[in-house]
């Protein structure tokens, strides 16, 4: 019996350490209410206090209840002002109706006895109000870049954008600004060109997405990448040129702007998909949707050619069923101008050779590509891909033939594509030693770059060194922090300009800064390519890059002293940045204890 009872208590023993550090985890957790309380502004505050309710329902539903049921009292209070200040800071929710959608629903599920707190007459008259007050929403977005404006109109970027967001949260299809909402993403196309494609994302998926989805709504969107001939080459443009068909008005979109991010018009390609797709698109407005179609095709031929039998399958089948004056819309718009290289226009060969080298390089095909270059006339985009064959070349020896990569990598100017392989390199190194040394090059081609690039570039430096070092990536956390703050200070300092190497090309140079020709995109970074009669994109990938954001270095940080980390963290100066890395450090806290106790 005395063995059964000592045998009995060595196993409750071990339980309760196996369950010690998830409950310090959530403990840890439950009290960065207390610096949430701490934060200046108030939608941080509530939006980072839901955040760690979500964190601890599954596991702590009291203290999730509680904590919901702070954010809502607060949500409840917030003065109607907050999302229409003036100021640089980016908010977590865009708007009142997206604050809400983020934490009344969760709590809502995690504790069903929150409805009656959530139930608020005055919430429910805000997000009424928003509804209502989405074009003027969109309207103060415009005024706040407005080309006019005595503002620093960069320190105002982000927050313009985050006014196109707000009313989008709370937009009606049907009476929305889209023709507005087209003008903001032109005056952010220069100076934040991603802000803009995030803003086109939501907007393109807004209008399939409503019912009925309508053709009249997506050529407003289209307006922002494409155009009238009459009016190639006039970027700024806004001006419209309709005509009529079957008492349809008809958008002449039959121009790419020279401007035109090739990976928005794949966006506007796949929502005009859908729309050909959706009987109640035809059924609202057979004309105009199967006009928006036919615009569209000679733009999936050129960028999504898996997308052309789809196009015209629909196209076809809509002819048949309904009335469409295609003859009239065919005769006003005519088929389309894909460049042919055959045509005997020198710029018409040299964009449709940029796409062949892209598709190249796409294959890891780098011979053929360089042997491309020698037909292509165009200087200054043949010398910005000689650097882009340079680069893909170094990622196929990287991963083929490591000693061979350094040697490769270090032909090429410094800069991000630079930056990128070094990162790489130390990703896919086999020894402890070879990070470290490399590491300090890649910093090296780092600290030059604006802010945001620096931020990105650190992020995923910083968590390759894990593996290898951690002293030495918690040393370029510190610099990525620096970053962030830099970014909180004097954000978007950098410009992307691909129509610079035009203008400053220099046929014997060695070395130049690709800053301004470099975009973020998901995987990483893309580069432009812009010549005479379009723009080409061309993905940086190389191995081993995977983290881009503050927080994506965290969750590769587990298993790295949680202290560490923290005060790493408290240094941020940026409410919304420090907010989202405390969350995403419990978020990896409570996810690694409960790995280490399911692996006992």
């Amino acid at each position: 019996m005395k063995g059964s009872v000592v045998a009995f208590a060595i196993c409750t023993a071990v339980a309760a350490q196996d369950r010690a550090p998830l409950r310090d985890a959530l403990e840890w957790t439950a009290a960065q209410r207390g610096r949430m309380a701490e934060m200046n502004n108030r939608v941080v505050r509530i939006y980072g206090t839901a955040a760690l309710a979500g964190l601890l329902c599954a596991d702590d539903p009291v203290t999730a209840s509680g904590l919901y049921r702070d954010a809502i009292t607060g949500l409840h209070v917030l003065p109607d002002s907050i999302f229409k200040d003036k100021g640089t800071t980016v908010l977590p929710a865009a708007s009142f109706t997206g604050l809400w959608k983020f934490v009344v629903p969760a709590a809502v599920k995690c504790d069903p006895g929150i409805v009656a707190l959530a139930d608020n007459q005055r919430s429910k008259e805000r997000i009424e109000s928003e509804r209502r007050g989405a074009n003027a929403t969109l309207k103060r977005g415009l005024e706040l870049i407005d080309p006019d404006s005595p503002l620093d109109k960069h320190d105002q970027l982000d927050r313009a954008a985050q006014l196109g967001h707000a009313a989008l949260d709370a937009a009606d299809p049907d009476t929305f600004d889209f023709d507005n909402f087209a003008l903001l993403l032109l005056r952010l196309r220069d100076a934040a060109p991603d802000l803009a494609t995030d803003l086109l994302q939501r907007a393109l998926d807004l209008v399939v997405s409503s019912s009925p989805p309508r053709a009249e709504r997506l050529q407003e969107l289209a307006r922002y990448v494409l155009t009238s001939p009459k009016h190639a080459g006039q970027e700024d443009n806004t001006e419209h040129d309709t005509f009529t068909a079957g008492n349809v008005s008809i958008e002449n979109l039959m121009r790419t702007r020279l401007s035109a991010n090739p990976d928005d018009i794949s966006m506007l390609i796949e929502a005009t998909v859908k729309l050909l797709n959706s009987n109640l698109a035809f059924n609202h407005n057979p004309t105009g949707t199967w006009a928006m179609g036919w615009q569209l095709l000679p733009q999936a031929r050129a960028l999504e050619p898996a997308r052309v039998t789809e196009l015209e399958n629909a196209l076809a089948a809509a002819q048949s069923a309904f009335a469409i004056p295609t003859g009239q819309i065919q005769s006003v718009l005519g088929t389309g101008e894909n460049p042919d290289p055959d045509s005997g226009d020198p710029a018409a060969r040299n964009y449709w050779l940029v796409g062949q080298v892209q598709g190249a390089l796409a294959g890891d095909r780098v011979d053929q590509a360089r042997a491309l270059l020698a037909s292509i006339t165009d200087l200054p985009a043949r010398g910005q891909l000689t650097v882009i064959v340079g680069f893909r070349e170094a990622v196929v020896a990287i991963a083929q033939r490591p000693e061979q990569a350094l040697s490769l990598v270090n032909l090429l100017p410094g800069g991000i594509k630079r930056a990128v392989l070094y990162i790489s390199m130390i990703a896919t190194a086999k020894d402890s030693d070879t990070p470290i040394q490399i590491s300090a090059l890649a910093t090296r081609d780092i600290v030059p770059l604006p802010a945001e690039q620096r931020v990105r570039l650190l992020s995923t430096l910083a968590a390759t060194l894990l593996r290898s070092n951690v002293d030495t990536a918690m040393t370029v956390l510190r610099d990525l922090v620096r970053a962030a703050n830099d970014v909180y200070v004097n954000p978007r300092r950098g410009r992307f300009d691909p129509a610079s190497v035009r203008r400053t090309f220099n046929p014997n140079a060695t070395t130049s800064s690709d800053t301004a020709l470099i975009l973020p995109n998901a995987n990483g970074f893309f580069e432009a390519v812009q010549t005479v009669r379009g723009r080409h994109n061309f993905t940086l990938r190389a191995p081993g890059l995977v983290a881009f954001k503050i927080v994506d270095f965290l969750s590769a940080a587990n298993g790295v002293d949680p202290g560490r980390l923290e005060a790493a963290i408290l240094e941020l100066k940026d409410e919304n940045t420090r907010m989202a890395a405390l969350v995403r450090l419990g978020d990896v806290r409570i996810k690694g204890a409960k790995a280490s106790t399911s692996s006992k």
